[in-house]
């Protein structure tokens, strides 16, 4: 057996080793691009985003071919439908893009591609969010870029975000995240789930009813306490406050809580919407009149759109102290802070004057400032497609 597990690692050294002599050869070409996340089974996040974009300026960035990589048949076929150019990963048309292509855009491990193929390319890594929570080198991981790029968007964003990794100062990107870009702009394509989901959506809007979309940070060390909450009846007395005060929750629990914990919300409301944990938020953001979260970056992004962000942090200090941790002061966020649902129904009800609603909006877009810097996506593509 210890001579069969030699020759298998044998055997993949010297593939391992002929690909990268092969791809030091090989000519890559400067108009082919890959995009891929979150192990190829969503169509997600910034990697999603800069598809899109990239697909969209295609003749003006003069480039031949934008392609998805995805691992889900579902999404394959839906991106072939609207004329997408779109492989699995693992196909012989995927293994060849590996091969030719010059820029590889990614949205969390390298490893989403076939590394192996790809020496020679210039990767991005353009993450999935601005954090309040500690992840990566901050946690004693190690966590090399292996001379990648990071979209940290700003020097706040090299502070914190660019803390996380091992990447070189000189290749940290400020821009805008491609994300946010589509937060201010029309989303050109929807996946047939997420149309379904906004029909759903528009209705209960046109019904008259505001929308308060509790988007819940992962979790490493404890399953699910929706809305930190156990007491049905306490779930029950704040949906009767949302019928009459006109609001409907939506919620989406995250992917990564669903796939490890199994995390499930047994809840059934006519004023209650759980979006799968496969979907992506974003389509739905735009849709939110408020925003109720607790550690996630997402409320980061929500200030493009200057609404109120309330934060339900019900298990701060276990958080800090058990979980991940905070690498930024919980209590300078630009956000309005609940600790349990008796004091969610008394800040919906509450009426603000014209004066604290002033200051609220001063610091969202002072906090907007700093983690973004008015960067566009125009800084993003001139960073990467500008040869040094």
């Amino acid at each position: 057996m210890i001579v069969i597990g030699g020759m298998d690692n044998l055997v993949k050294s010297c593939l391992s080793l002929g690909a990268f002599l092969f791809t030091s050869i090989i000519k890559r070409d400067k108009r082919i691009v890959l995009c891929t996340g979150w192990f190829g089974r969503r169509f997600a996040d910034n990697s999603r985003y800069m598809f899109l974009y990239l697909n969209e300026q295609k003749k003006v960035l003069g480039l031949k071919k934008i392609i998805w990589l995805t691992n889900d048949s579902r999404i394959l076929e839906e991106l072939k439908e609207q004329g997408f150019c779109v492989y699995k990963g693992n196909s012989v048309m995927g293994i060849y893009y590996h091969l030719r292509a010059k820029y590889f855009f990614y949205d969390q491990f390298l490893y989403d591609f076939h590394t192996t193929l790809i020496h020679g390319g210039k990767h991005i890594n353009l993450w999935h969010g601005m954090p309040i929570k500690k992840f990566g080198l901050l946690n004693g991981l190690k966590w090399s870029l292996n001379d990648g790029y990071l979209l940290t968007c700003s020097k706040h964003g090299d502070l914190t975000l660019g803390k996380c990794f091992d990447v070189r100062p000189e290749r940290l990107i400020h821009g805008m995240y491609p994300r946010n870009y589509y937060l201010l702009h029309d989303i050109p394509f929807h996946l047939k789930m997420e149309a379904f989901y906004l029909r759903q959506i528009d209705e209960i809007k046109r019904n008259g009813r505001k929308i308060l979309f509790y988007l819940p940070t992962f979790r490493r060390n404890s399953s699910l306490c929706f809305l930190g909450e156990s007491d049905e009846h306490k779930i029950k007395d704040l949906f009767l406050f949302f019928e009459q005060n006109g609001y409907s929750l939506l919620s989406k629990l995250h992917f990564r809580g669903v796939e490890l914990h199994d995390d499930i919300v047994n809840l059934e409301n006519r004023l209650f919407l759980n979006l799968p944990p496969e979907v992506d938020i974003y389509p739905f953001l735009k849709k939110a009149d408020m925003l109720l979260t607790d550690y996630s970056s997402v409320l980061f992004d929500f200030l493009y759109l200057d609404r109120d962000i309330v934060c339900l942090p019900y298990d701060l200090q276990e958080y800090k102290e058990k979980d991940q941790g905070l690498l930024l002061d919980y209590d300078s966020l630009p956000v309005d802070r609940v600790n349990n649902l008796d004091e969610l129904k008394e800040y919906l009800s509450k009426k603000n004057s014209g004066e604290e609603m002033e200051l609220r909006r001063t610091r969202r877009k002072e906090w907007l400032l700093r983690c973004f810097e008015d960067g566009t996506m125009n800084d993003v593509v001139d960073a990467v497609f500008t040869e040094n």
